[in-house]
């Protein structure tokens, strides 16, 4: 191989990587946290005040780090949305997931879903959207507000506070998953404590349920994309990384099939 075709080849091979990284980029999911409805601040070491509790980047017990990581070793991006959902705002996203939006005690100036926000998010699910929302118990979060966007779905949040637990008795908390769970496929045994209980309607359908019979978890197929509403932001941190709970609970599995179980709607919607 002369010098000339050494070059043309090392161009072409430089084309054809590149290439396949740009389009290994164009084709990443994106799944958007919300940080405009829960965007609770505190000041970090250096004096700044900063956002935190459930975000992607927080590794202390109320982060969603790890479940984050899930998300990415399925080839997600994940991204944070720190203004309103618009239709702007929510192109090019796969995934949008509310999570505990902001009581007044917990900021000075919240932001409550309005119904301006329930039609964009709607109307984006109904395109093909995958809609994670998470609440709860009451006092713990805006439900009232979030309420206006979850009826649409045929849930509501009943703004109790069920699954009580004392101190480390984490079997007051304990929740078996049926066999033949439409999204917990691997998951078996699960802790979820504090979470505000669910009333469900037509489209929703109850998909998981505590041993008292209360809601716990709730899916609703809506347009072409779908909706899963929790009573508790269940699956952050402390909860999921090993080292509270014993070895028998299943939550961090359960964050597994529900990344999984995201990823094969999405494959579905685009057939």
């Amino acid at each position: 191989m002369n010098k000339f075709h050494l070059i043309i080849s090392s161009i072409l091979v430089f084309t054809a990587l590149n290439g396949n990284a740009q389009n290994k980029k164009t084709d990443s999911l994106t799944v958007m946290l919300d940080s405009y409805f829960n965007n609770e601040t505190k000041k970090d070491q250096a004096g700044n005040l900063v956002s935190w509790h459930y975000k992607w980047e927080e590794h202390t017990n109320g982060g969603f780090s790890l479940w984050g990581d899930e998300f990415r070793k399925s080839g997600f991006r994940t991204s944070t949305l720190y203004a309103a959902p618009t239709a702007q705002n929510l192109k090019g996203s796969s995934v949008y997931i509310i999570v505990d939006p902001d009581t007044e005690q917990e900021s000075s100036d919240p932001e409550f879903i309005q119904a301006a926000h329930v039609k964009t998010i709607s109307e984006w699910v109904k395109k093909g959207g995958i809609l994670i929302l998470m609440g709860n118990d009451i006092g713990n979060a805006e439900l009232e507000h979030f309420n206006t966007l979850t009826k649409v779905f045929g849930v509501q949040f009943n703004m109790d506070c069920k699954g009580k637990v004392t101190g480390d008795q984490f079997e007051m908390g304990k929740i078996n998953v049926p066999a033949g769970n439409p999204v917990f496929k691997t998951a078996k045994q699960l802790f979820i404590k504090e979470f505000s209980s669910l009333a469900i309607t037509a489209p929703a359908k109850s998909i998981l349920k505590d041993r008292d019979g209360n809601d716990v978890i709730a899916l609703s197929k809506y347009g072409k994309g779908s909706v899963i509403i929790v009573g508790d932001p269940w699956l952050y941190n402390e909860y999921v990384d090993g080292k509270k709970l014993p070895a028998e609970y299943d939550n961090l599995k359960a964050g597994t099939d529900l990344v999984h179980w995201i990823s094969n709607q999405i494959s579905a919607a685009k057939k």
